[in-house]
């Protein structure tokens, strides 16, 4: 087995055993393997290893790996969306987690309608009140909310967030503790990925974990 590949089943365990420690079952939360900077070729050992949910946040790096991928993966974008490439996402990924306007959302909405299809989405929150952090703060997040449910070509899923990069361990648990409880919490990454399995967190966008040495 690879490197890639013996990471990804230490770390299920691991998220099985810290599900288990938590109260909380193991099949509750989804595991997205961050793969944007790999090749295909780096990323097929993960796939040969059992994974089928892969986040990307480049588009143009993204659509290449999607058109020669097996057909049973399931893509999520997980960056930043400019509106004019929503045109190119749409019908390409299962979960867009980065919606952060009532712009962006209504392009996809009429993109969506024009392709016949229905995109699944989340609300990227900004719940560190970093400016650094794309988001719609916490004060906005209920309109957006109520925009986005009345458009008939958008699911509302739930919600994604990033905590600081920091080691104080209280500030990034209050990051997590801040996104309203949704179907979908999309939070954690390889060094914070714990605390928000114990905030609640149903899927978690892990990258660097899986390809280190």
């Amino acid at each position: 087995m690879t490197t890639a590949s013996n990471n990804y089943t230490h770390l299920l365990q691991e998220i099985e055993e810290h599900c288990k420690k938590c109260g909380r079952a193991p099949g509750s939360v989804e595991l997205i393997a961050v793969t944007k900077n790999h090749l295909w070729e780096e990323i097929e050992p993960l796939y040969q290893a059992g994974c089928r949910v892969f986040g990307e946040s480049r588009v143009q790096e993204a659509l290449p790996k999607i058109e020669n991928a097996p057909e049973d993966i399931e893509w999520h974008f997980i960056g930043r969306l400019q509106v004019n490439k929503v045109s190119k996402v749409v019908g390409k990924f299962t979960l867009i987690h980065s919606v952060d306007s009532e712009k962006l959302a209504r392009k996809l909405d009429e993109v969506s309608k024009e392709k016949g299809c229905v995109t699944s989405i989340l609300i990227q929150v900004n719940t560190s009140g970093e400016e650094s952090k794309a988001g719609v703060s916490l004060e906005e997040l209920e309109a957006l909310i109520q925009v986005v449910k009345t458009m008939p070509n958008i699911e509302f899923k739930g919600f994604m967030t990033m905590a600081p990069l920091t080691e104080n361990e209280a500030e990034i648990r209050e990051t997590f503790r801040r996104v309203p409880r949704a179907e979908i919490l999309s939070m954690g990454m390889s060094q914070d990925w714990k605390i928000a399995l114990e905030e609640g967190a149903t899927h978690l966008r892990i990258g660097r974990s899986l390809f280190s040495g």
